[in-house]
């Protein structure tokens, strides 16, 4: 493939994205990626995986988590970013298709500008992990909507729900969200009466049999079954304490008592799951009781 460098400008200016240094970076891994052959045809390979393929390959991209697992060699870190803008075009067309608002395009235009330089999580990394990658072609393919203070994920059977960082997890918003997303699922997704799932550490059946019972995140646990998914402390390390990795848990801050008690765990070595839920019958338009 060959990429033009006024296709990332202009991806740039669709996605807001106005700092030199960044654009400096995809120019140089452009130019990388135009002059080693080995990393032009992965690069094909994985923008055909992200915006061509049919067959969820995209899915399996998950299971990858450094560079050398997705192009097989260390090539420039920042082709991560430059996938998702190449992506722009796409996105544009998708969202006209779905006949999105003008209020839906710029959030999610936001969303994919967040993915691109890190802000939802406050991070200023190098560049964009392949999960965050893979997230931003999610929104680029039209595979996810934000209804309030979740997002929807179009499934084979079911739709998932995320739920994004950046404000607390105030129960009557998540059941706001929950009851307002059957417009939209029906009218983007084409999908009436869906079973909605939700996989993710603050369902862990581990750490619901520890904190406040009136806590928010102990209030959403109760509105699925949940089940116990895989190990959770990556995604504990990257979600409640924004690292990566850790080589001494008494090194972890406790600045939440949340932080505190899952610390303690950690040290202890005790097993902490993902939470696999399915929301409970009878939650859809219905007040919620402690």
């Amino acid at each position: 493939m060959k990429i033009e460098l006024v296709d990332i400008d202009n991806a740039l200016k669709y996605y807001q994205i106005k700092d030199t240094n960044y654009r400096n970076k995809c120019y140089r891994c452009i130019e990388d990626v135009n002059t080693i052959e080995d990393f032009n045809i992965r690069t094909q390979e994985i923008y055909d995986i992200l915006y061509t393929d049919k067959q969820f390959k995209i899915d399996t991209l998950w299971k990858r988590e450094s560079m050398i697992e997705l192009f097989g060699k260390q090539y420039n870190p920042f082709i991560t970013s430059v996938l998702i803008l190449l992506g722009y075009k796409l996105h544009t067309k998708n969202m006209i298709d779905k006949n999105y608002s003008d209020i839906q395009k710029e959030l999610y235009k936001k969303r994919v500008r967040e993915t691109l330089t890190n802000d939802i999580y406050g991070k200023k990394l190098e560049n964009i992990r392949i999960s965050q990658m893979i997230w931003g072609a999610y929104f680029i393919n039209t595979k996810l909507i934000e209804v309030g203070r979740l997002q929807y994920e179009k499934c084979e059977n079911h739709v998932k729900i995320h739920i994004p960082s950046g404000s607390k997890l105030d129960i009557e918003e998540v059941l706001n969200s929950i009851n307002a997303s059957k417009i939209d699922i029906e009218k983007y997704f084409n999908i009436k009466n869906t079973e909605y799932r939700c996989d993710s550490w603050l369902l862990s059946n581990q750490i619901n049999s520890i904190i406040d019972s009136n806590s928010n995140i102990s209030k959403f646990y109760r509105l699925f079954e949940v089940k116990d998914g895989p190990d959770a402390t990556k995604d504990i390390l990257n979600f409640v304490f924004n690292i990566q990795e850790c080589d001494n848990y008494n090194n972890l801050i406790e600045d939440t008592s949340l932080q505190r008690l899952l610390k303690k765990q950690l040290i202890e070595n005790k097993s902490i799951k993902i939470g696999w839920g399915k929301l409970k019958k009878g939650t859809l338009n219905s007040p919620y009781t402690v």
